[in-house]
């Protein structure tokens, strides 16, 4: 019998097979359905951590931010040494008393403590805190967008399950079927009204049929497995997995993707930057207060150590920068059709690929249809195939041929039944709508 092949290469699972090694463990129930599959990859997946992480790191930057509202204190002190100092020389004549001016010392000495606050930051802080909480945003969608690209994994490995399980079970019924008839014909055997041969030919085509299911087997242990250790549970060898219900989705284009959003909010963000570049322009005030010791003080002409005690306000403002911040809100505009650009180019290549499902879902509606008229046909024709077997006018060899020929209807008919399933997730995944 020609086998059907399956969507997983055999010699890939055999491979992944021999590195997890026997043994699944143990479920936790025994029908896996797809469904719980997405739900328990967005549960388990180390990635989904991550989102509490971004939410605590932005929080405690938010927090650094509020800070440039407190006074800023620093202490600073110094200790230093010179040749030469400034004097005060009086030319007097001879006959009137010198004056001796101060005397600097050249060693001196200073400890201060400065304080400063932002009176008015040209609102710097504020834009930085609405930009910090953009960048949170796009982490966080583009974790869930990450998140979102499993469920395609996980489509992948639990259609090749359903495939494998499917085409098993059609090999099962089959080979009773040619058991059921191998004792037939034994016993005409026995009686003497047919050839051995006939028999064997049986025999052979069942041991053939086991070959397959065994095969089948391991490649449905192997994409189990896998699927497995994707969604972080263990699945027992024998659970079986149920087809999704699908309802015929509505043909039309609407994007939903994640992604999609991700280019609304990094132009967004982009927007921001750009009026962001004003606070350049914006003045600065700031106050600031000073109080210390030092040797000498603010008085350079005394000697002795002396305390030191200053407040003021001072404010700075660069009202022309040679264009610089002109070119700069430039930069961002071409940054923001850059993204537009790619946002119409994701759509544009998601337009294509869902016209590509939709085509595929009338197209293996259509098969299905044809399928059952097959089935129907080759039916019959086992049917007939097996009383004339019966009755000697052919052969073994040729009512194997009619088995066969019934058996790859059905397994045909299967394979368009799940594959139309699978059509119908991929429109539903490519839009954002799974």
């Amino acid at each position: 019998m020609k086998r059907i092949k399956v969507w997983f290469n055999v010699n890939f699972l055999a491979l992944v097979l021999i590195l997890l090694g026997p043994g699944i463990g143990v479920t936790a129930q025994d029908t896996i359905t797809l469904d719980f599959c997405y739900q328990q990859i967005q549960k388990t997946y180390p990635l989904v951590r991550q989102a509490d992480l971004m939410d605590r790191t932005s929080d405690l930057r938010i927090k650094n931010l509020n800070k440039n509202y407190l006074p800023q204190v620093n202490v600073n002190g110094s200790a230093s040494w010179q040749n030469e100092v400034t004097e005060v020389v009086i030319d007097l004549p001879a006959n009137l008393p010198q004056i001796q001016g101060p005397t600097i010392p050249k060693d001196q000495y200073k400890l201060t403590l400065d304080l400063n606050e932002s009176i008015y930051d040209g609102n710097v802080t504020n834009y930085q805190k609405k930009l910090e909480k953009y960048n949170l945003n796009v982490d966080k969608r583009n974790v869930d967008a990450s998140l979102y690209l499993l469920k395609d994994q996980v489509n992948q490995f639990y259609f090749s399950i359903l495939l494998t399980q499917e085409n098993a079970r059609l090999l099962q019924e089959t080979r009773k079927q040619l058991e059921s008839k191998l004792n037939e014909v034994e016993s005409a055997v026995r009686n003497g009204t047919m050839l051995k041969m006939n028999a064997d030919l049986i025999r052979a085509e069942i041991i053939k049929f086991d070959q397959n299911i065994y095969e089948l087997s391991m490649d449905r242990l192997a994409a189990t497995r896998m699927l497995s250790e994707l969604i972080s549970m263990p699945l027992e060898e024998n659970s079986k997995f149920k087809a999704p219900v699908i309802v015929t989705p509505d043909p039309g284009y609407e994007n939903k993707r994640i992604e999609y959003e991700i280019f609304d909010i990094q132009r967004n963000r982009v927007d921001l930057m750009k009026n962001m570049v004003t606070t350049k322009w914006n003045p600065k005030v700031w106050a600031f207060g000073q109080f210390g010791f030092g040797r000498p003080g603010y008085n350079f002409l005394s000697s002795d150590i002396a305390p030191m005690a200053m407040i003021g306000a001072k404010i700075t403002w660069n009202p022309w920068n040679w264009n610089a911040n002109r070119n700069e809100k430039k930069i961002y505009e071409i940054q923001s059709d850059i993204l537009k650009n790619q946002q119409e180019t994701f759509d544009k290549n998601l337009r294509v690929t869902t016209r590509r499902n939709i085509a595929d879902i009338a197209k293996l509606t259509e098969l299905l249809v044809k399928d059952q008229e097959l089935i129907d046909l080759r039916a019959g024709i086992t049917k007939t195939a097996s009383a004339q077997l019966s009755s000697g006018v052919i052969t073994s060899s040729d009512f194997i041929l009619r088995v066969n020929d019934e058996t790859q209807a059905r397994m045909g008919l299967e394979i368009h039944r799940i594959q139309l399933i699978k059509a119908k997730i991929s429109y539903l995944y490519n839009i954002g709508k799974l």
